[in-house]
């Protein structure tokens, strides 16, 4: 206990309460000094003291007995006037689990109102002596919550200020999260996505909805006591952790992923979530995407089978509009070869969009053909430029290449990186100004590679940014037909770095250009070299 014990905090409340002499009365009873006696002899003889000190002695032994029972049954703390805690007694330390020594001189209220709760109207209330009453959160040593039905009453000095506040609080934690948990699993029980909420420390599993349940042909508390591994045949725990590794480190708010759930195609989000008992769980949503699969298969198949379709009669086309236009079948005066060349354009468009729907789809269903083999990347950046030269040349555009002078070597498919390179060097070239440069760089970072692409032309609108990597997205450029583009080669690009486990990025700013990096991991090239 500290220097001023329970009865010295009431016996100032009852003096601020009726006046200084039922203070002086109490504690000279308390003391019970010889000069006490003494001094009240007189007065004790006295009628017009003898009732009013009998009163004092019952009202004493009142409080004593009322604070004994609170004492022993609501959780207590102090502070004083300015929040500094002064006491708390044997209750609060035994629900909160808190030695005193942690507690008692700590700086900051010992309380909080619950969520939706105004702190601001708790000051206030008692700033101006007035009580306040509501739910209120703790934070227990082990890291759980503690809620409170909490009142605080402020009392005050003859000068009007905060002398000390007292808080009584009983715990409600377990009605709490009854309430709070019922409400939940009511809504949840609503939704026909399969729904499953688990402990993050053991992976056992807190509640399944009703979709869930019947999924897997549970009662309504057919999962009390399992393992999230009783409900995935093969399930492997320790992947699962790796996998949810950056939600339980704060990296990630949430992870979606595609799985095969029971023999059906699902898309499952994961989200981290702290109950009200301050323990950390995943929740996560399980959904069918059989009729998405499906669509998307259909999709699929009607683009490749269209594009199958209207790329030979167009190759004809091209082929026969190349013949006319080279000169082989007589001379063209100008009008014409000016229309047959705006057409040759035209058709050459289509079929490049052609080729790239067709390229989105063979990635789309995983049939890229991409075998891997050690590349030296030096040699692919000066290949790429040199294959895109000329094209850049005709835009009044140089491309200027550097490395590091040493083989760079990755696991890579030559065509597939000229493809994804020529994607990023005919745009930088599109959007750079007449007599700019392109300048392409590979550097070795060590475990990866790294190759960047910086033009320093018009940059990218920063309201066409974030959807960049997006098919079908344009980056601007206005009305020149030389930047229009099916805008889908940086999608393919994306998607064609991510199947060679690298990542695609970039910076760019109005008026003074862009710079894509591509990173390109240098792994597992012994595995190839042995295969």
């Amino acid at each position: 206990m500290d220097a001023t014990g329970p009865v010295e905090h009431l016996i100032a409340a009852l003096a601020a309460a009726t006046g200084a002499g039922t203070e002086v009365v109490l504690r000279l009873l308390l003391a019970g000094t010889a000069l006490g006696a003494a001094g009240l002899a007189g007065l004790l003889l006295a009628r017009h003291w003898r009732p009013r000190v009998a009163a004092a002695r019952q009202r004493e032994q009142d409080l004593e007995t009322l604070w004994q029972a609170m004492d022993s049954h609501a959780m207590i703390a102090i502070a004083d006037g300015g929040g500094r805690i002064t006491h708390v007694n044997d209750t609060f330390l035994r629900e909160t689990g808190f030695p005193r020594a942690d507690l008692v001189g700590r700086a900051g209220p010992p309380v909080l109102p619950a969520e939706g709760g105004d702190p601001e109207a708790m000051r206030t209330a008692l700033a101006e002596g007035r009580i306040w009453r509501g739910e209120t959160r703790l934070r227990r040593r082990d890291g759980s919550t503690l809620w409170a039905q909490t009142t605080m009453v402020a009392l005050r000095d003859a000068q009007g200020r905060v002398e000390r506040t007292i808080s009584l609080g009983t715990d409600i934690t377990e009605g709490t999260l009854r309430l709070a948990e019922a409400q939940g699993r009511a809504l949840l029980d609503r939704l026909r996505d399969e729904v499953y909420v688990v402990d993050a420390a053991d992976l056992r599993l807190v509640y399944l909805n009703r979709s869930a349940r019947e999924a897997l042909g549970w009662g309504a508390e057919g999962y009390a006591g399992r393992h999230l591994a009783d409900t995935v045949a093969e399930f492997d725990a320790a992947e699962f952790q790796a996998r949810v590794a950056p939600l339980v480190s704060g990296e990630a708010g949430a992870l979606t992923y595609e799985s095969l759930h029971r023999g059906r195609p699902v898309e499952i989000s994961l989200q981290p979530d702290r109950g009200h008992d301050g323990r950390l769980r995943f929740v996560g949503v399980v959904r069918d995407i059989t009729g998405r699969k499906q669509a998307e298969a259909a999709r699929g198949q009607f683009v490749a089978t269209v594009s199958h379709e209207l790329r030979a009669p167009l190759t004809s086309v091209m082929g026969g509009l190349k013949l006319v236009t080279s000169g082989a079948l007589g001379p063209l005066e100008d009008k014409p070869a000016a229309l047959l060349q705006v057409a040759l354009r035209n058709v050459d468009r289509v079929v490049l969009l052609i080729n790239d729907l067709l390229d989105l789809e063979k990635l789309d269903a995983g049939k890229m053909d991409m075998p891997m083999e050690p590349i030296d990347l030096g040699e692919l950046v000066q290949e790429a430029a040199a294959v895109n030269g000329d094209y850049a040349r005709a835009l009044g555009v140089r491309i200027r290449a550097e490395g590091p002078g040493r083989p760079v070597v990755v696991p890579a498919n030559r065509d597939r990186m000229i493809q994804v390179m020529t994607n990023l060097l005919s745009n930088a070239a599109k959007f750079s100004r007449p007599g700019g440069a392109v300048d392409v760089a590979l550097s070795d970072a060590g475990s990866a590679a790294q190759i960047t692409v910086r033009d320093y032309g018009t940059g990218i609108p920063k309201e066409a940014q974030a959807r960049l990597f997006e098919r079908f997205a344009q980056a601007g450029g206005g009305g020149d037909p030389r930047r229009r583009g099916s805008g889908l080669g940086l999608s393919i690009a994306k998607a064609i770095v991510e199947q060679h486990g690298g990542a695609i990025g970039f910076e760019s700013q109005e008026g003074q250009g862009t710079t894509f990096r591509i990173e390109l991991p240098k792994r597992r090239l012994e595995l190839l070299g042995a295969a």
